[in-house]
């Protein structure tokens, strides 16, 4: 998550959507960071890096901010991808995830989310489809604007120069934790568990036009 005051936006890093390469480009127009995880937070910056949006309000409410005056946006990526990303990242620092096939059926795109410790909100939220990250309590969405990341290269600059930050045509987007890396995502699928993935994410799938594949 990035949130400046001086540009009135806020960007909410959804895990696995490519959101280290965001915060990373965000840096020089942000004054408030998050702290490095769940358990760092304090009084002072109760803010961590996959706060989702309700939560995000509700402390804004608290400090008397105006969270409706902010600019607010998040990234959606193809859920076969994202799935198969999260799978490895827990694999890679916790070891826990099991066989894939076993980890998909236990998956749930809200609640516990891809389980472990609740502190752990990257693996939590990872596992949330877009709708139960960025609603509220009565399912109105708390972002302005979703936007791709198979789209980011096209979309991030222009998106950030309507919001009137500068010098961007000068810098590069990052590109850390590159999704492209490694083998095909299809290759960890059969039809059980592409076809499990489809109906978590559904209502994703039918707005950003996403296939399996693709």
């Amino acid at each position: 998550m990035r949130i400046s005051h001086a540009h009135r936006f806020i960007f909410f890093a959804r895990p696995k959507t490519g959101s280290s390469s965001v915060r990373q480009f965000l840096d020089p127009y942000t004054d408030l960071h998050p702290v490095k995880n769940f358990l760092e937070r304090t009084p002072e910056n109760p803010f961590y890096p996959h706060m989702r949006p309700i939560e995000v309000r509700d402390e804004f409410t608290r400090r008397g901010w105006d969270f409706a005056g902010y600019t607010k946006f998040v990234f959606a990526r193809n859920p076969w991808a994202r799935s198969v990303s999260l799978y490895r990242h827990i694999q890679q620092s916790e070891g826990d995830a099991g066989d894939f096939p076993d980890w998909v059926r236990g998956l749930a795109n809200g609640g516990p989310g891809a389980g472990g410790d609740d502190s752990q909100r990257w693996r939590k939220y990872g596992a949330y489809s877009l709708e139960n990250y960025v609603r509220d309590e009565e399912g109105r969405p708390l972002v302005d604007h979703v936007l791709r990341l198979e789209d980011l290269d096209a979309q991030l600059v222009p998106f950030l120069a309507r919001l009137g930050l500068e010098g961007l045509e000068e810098r590069v987007i990052p590109h850390s934790n590159d999704r492209a890396r490694g083998e095909s995502y299809t290759t960890y699928y059969d039809d059980a568990t592409r076809n499990r993935v489809t109906e978590l994410y559904r209502e994703e799938v039918a707005r950003f036009g996403y296939a399996f594949g693709l």
